[in-house]
């Protein structure tokens, strides 16, 4: 996977502490100008009624007052609008322009990321919800950030010592939105022709083991495309999509509950460089695996619980087309747990 709508930032974990983030830029320029051009109108307004007296003059005064109180609301905002976030290593501070919230590390239990439904904007806004052992919490909207919410969260995670892992929420995600080379729904994989037979999921995994990882850039001259199960049959050549709509289909027809993921991989070792990826989760006797079809000098499967930090999940879909968002929490154990 060459290309995805995910998008990949760089990380901001490998910088020292501490760091800061600014308020977005744009909002705060927008309601100051806003509150300017009102104050102007308003002041404009009294000054023309100076030289008028009695009903006149009130009448202007009393025009003029709308748009001066409406400047100074919007004023108001503007200062709401102006806030920096810092991390620091034992505590992180919310400044706004005329009070700072001041919040220990030792105390955060819970880091997360929510997604909150608006009938204002139709994607959804994403929230972070920090959860404190001492009974505080903190939201933040992606609206008010300068960043990334999932950069922001790694940071946290990595300098604060916190497990991360994922929680899956069905929602409507565009097939599109999968990647690049998704140009078709889904269903498109599930259907036409396919002519190798499996019986089990260690057959599936013997005929991926005859395939050749190959780059689309070199197999079609083209930055992402994913071919359909029958023309990978054919060719026995592709990227991890080929590799995993295949092992999807075929987990599909022996009736094992799988979904098709993609997101990001990042194994630690120098001969599987880390990036954009695409593979299968299936469940089978209560317990869940990973099916990763890519690197075949490496077992195929493996238990998801044991590579929990390798795959950050982005989006997926299952046999029933429904599909997901990943979403990341970080819990800490709270010292009344650990007594």
């Amino acid at each position: 996977m060459k290309n995805s709508s995910a998008t990949v930032h760089q990380p901001l974990k490998n910088q020292p502490l501490p760091q800061s983030f600014n308020g977005r830029l744009p909002a705060f320029l927008f309601v100051l100008g806003t509150s300017l051009v009102c104050l102007l109108v308003g002041g404009a307004i009294i000054w023309s009624g100076q030289e008028g007296t009695g009903l006149h003059l009130a009448s202007m005064v009393f025009f003029g007052l709308w748009p001066l109180a409406v400047g100074v609301l919007f004023l108001y905002l503007s200062a709401i609008f102006t806030w920096r976030l810092t991390l620091l290593p034992d505590k992180f501070i919310l400044r706004h322009t005329f009070h700072e919230r001041t919040f220990a590390t030792a105390d955060l239990l819970r880091v997360r990321v929510l997604t909150i439904t608006s009938s204002r904007s139709p994607q959804p806004l994403l929230v972070l919800d920090l959860a404190f052992s001492n009974g505080r919490s903190l939201r933040i909207n992606q609206n008010e950030l300068s960043v990334p919410m999932i950069q922001l969260v790694d940071l946290m995670v990595h300098h604060y010592q916190m497990p991360l892992t994922y929680e899956r929420e069905a929602a409507h995600i565009h097939h599109t939105q999968f990647g690049a080379g998704s140009r078709r729904p889904f269903t498109h994989y599930l259907n036409g022709a396919s002519g190798v037979p499996v019986q089990s999921v260690a057959d599936i995994c013997r005929w991926l083991q005859q395939c050749e990882y190959v780059r689309d850039a070199d197999l079609f001259n083209q930055k992402d495309v994913w071919q359909h199960p029958g023309e990978f049959e054919a060719r026995q050549k592709g990227d991890c999509e080929d590799h995993a709509l295949w092992a999807w289909r075929k987990l599909k027809e022996l009736n094992i509950p799988a979904e098709f993921v993609v997101g990001r991989m990042a194994w630690g070792d120098e001969s599987i460089p880390a990036g954009a990826h695409a593979w299968v989760v299936y469940r089978e006797n209560g317990r869940t695996y990973i099916l990763e079809s890519t690197y075949k000098q490496r077992p195929l499967i493996y238990p998801l619980d044991e590579l929990p930090a390798r795959y950050t999940p982005w989006f997926s879909v299952d046999g029933a087309m429904q599909t997901y968002r990943y979403l990341p929490v970080a819990t800490r154990v709270s010292r009344e747990g650990q007594k």
